[in-house]
């Protein structure tokens, strides 16, 4: 269809009649609609750059709800990581030394969950730096608490062996007051006997007349009784559980044998001067957990009278 417009002829003084092609019309109409489509599409874009759309501004509600409830946690995640801090000294510095246990070191308390990066697929999320964060800490704080269950199980089993632990450690002198003459060396540095040259004393040298009867120190099992090539002659080992052994060296007769239980106070042995001794003297130390530590702590303060009446009391509860 074509389109008729009129234009005025100013020679002939006349409209004269113009007819539009039907194309021409139609890329007219075209070009309008393109030009105010752009004009719409701009002013939508500025709209949308200064002002946030509904969808826009629910997204950002979201996501600043989601941030907050990360930090809401992480304050309760280190409320609680403080709680378990003082449970954890408690049982190092109090549980743990009552049952003269070693503490659990920090390295371990909180490690365990190291090695590759085990966050890595939180990297390439939104606020991945809240997201490691949070998880870091809560595995951190799981790893903890299962390390202090795991000391709560140890010291409860300790506790319920108590009464059997109380037997087993090592609590009196090895030799009798009566027949102690004197104590020659005690634990800790001093100038070899032998050689003269400065050693480590890992145990006591009780001196008193050959024969003197040696007594465990301790409840346990002989683990050692031979004659030792490193200086000790005659001895025997005794291994008390809960990490306690006693070394008695330097004896003149061995009266148990290897795998035999023995209580404490009971004839082992005779003091005597095997081995490299300048002597008859008994050699006595006492390994906490594979290492040697003073003797003198383990000694219960008694007079002859009080030795000699625990030595008839464990006696009979022995043949009972």
């Amino acid at each position: 269809m074509t389109k008729i417009k009129y234009r005025f002829n100013p020679h002939t003084l006349k409209f004269d009649a113009i007819r539009i092609p039907f194309y021409k019309q139609v890329a007219k109409i075209l070009i309008h609609l393109v030009f105010y489509m752009g004009i719409f599409l701009g002013l939508g874009y500025g709209f949308s750059v200064v002002y946030d759309t509904p969808v826009e501004q629910s997204l950002k509600r979201t996501n600043a709800e989601t941030l907050l409830r990360y930090e809401l946690t992480l304050k309760q995640i280190d409320e609680l990581g403080n709680m378990l801090s003082i449970l954890e000294n408690k049982d190092n510095n109090i549980y743990r030394s009552i049952f003269e246990t070693d503490s659990i070191p920090l390295s371990i308390r909180k490690g365990g969950y190291g090695g590759t990066d085990r966050y890595a697929n939180l990297r390439v999320k939104a606020n991945s730096s809240v997201l490691i964060k949070t998880y870091s800490a809560l595995d951190e704080l799981t790893w903890r608490a299962y390390i202090q269950s795991r000391s709560f199980d140890d010291v409860a089993e300790m506790a319920k062996n108590k009464d059997r632990m109380m037997k087993c450690v090592p609590a009196i002198q090895p030799i009798s007051i009566k027949n102690l003459i004197k104590i020659s060396d005690f634990f800790g540095p001093r100038r070899d006997p032998i050689t003269r040259k400065p050693a480590m004393h890992q145990g006591i040298d009780f001196v008193g007349p050959a024969g003197t009867p040696i007594y465990a120190t301790g409840d346990g099992v002989v683990v050692e009784a031979n004659y030792s090539f490193h200086g000790y002659g005659n001895q025997i080992i005794i291994d008390h559980g809960f990490g306690y052994k006693t070394r008695y060296a330097h004896l003149r007769k061995i009266n148990v044998k290897v795998g035999q239980r023995v209580s404490r106070t009971e004839n082992i042995g005779e003091l005597g001067s095997t081995g490299k001794s300048t002597g008859p003297h008994l050699h006595y130390e006492v390994i906490l957990r594979g290492k040697p530590v003073n003797p003198i702590n383990y000694f219960n303060d008694m007079t002859e009278d009080d030795y000699d009446k625990m030595l008839k009391n464990y006696s009979s509860d022995f043949l009972d």
